[in-house]
């Protein structure tokens, strides 16, 4: 698979499971699950764009490079709430709230609220820049495939198996 077929693979995939799959999550006995997806999507593309580097670092890059700049700040504080989230089952250091877009990023109790909507949205947008980036830049080609070539790692597909003898 050339380069660009391996990228318009892997952002089908991504846009089919994360993007089309997060939305279902976005309800009263689920929004919890739409922060993790969210936040495991984030680290999905810091792994094609900081291969090198550990998950930390590379899901702060991914923050800083392509969410929108009111997330910059929070970069450090949304990595604890990843591990809090996935390791813990705890909300760590925010609020999380959904159908709330009126208290996104907004104080409360001395910590900041997420609402789930808004955050999905921001992953959208992001995602969508780095795939665009990611076709045009050689740079950022490199590191997607360096990160889709690790026999450790290689590239998510879901779907129906192709059969290996």
């Amino acid at each position: 698979m050339s380069t660009d077929e391996l990228i318009s693979h892997v952002h089908a995939n991504y846009t089919r499971i994360y993007l089309g799959g997060i939305p279902s999550t976005l309800n009263d006995d689920a929004a919890f699950l739409s922060f993790i997806c969210t936040l495991t999507a984030v680290e999905a593309l810091g792994g094609f764009l900081k291969p090198g580097e550990k998950n930390g670092p590379r899901f702060k890059s991914f923050i800083l490079g392509y969410f929108p700049k009111a997330y910059h700040a929070h970069a450090d504080v949304l990595w604890k709430l990843r591990n809090a989230a996935v390791h813990g089952f705890s909300p760590g250091p925010y609020k999380l709230t959904h159908h709330n877009g009126h208290l996104h990023m907004t104080q409360d109790g001395g910590l900041t609220v997420l609402n789930a909507e808004d955050f999905y949205a921001a992953l959208v947008m992001a995602s969508e820049k780095y795939f665009t980036e990611v076709k045009k830049d050689a740079t950022l080609q490199a590191s997607f495939m360096q990160r889709a070539s690790d026999p450790d790692t290689g590239v998510l597909a879901v779907g129906p198996l192709a059969g290996k003898p």
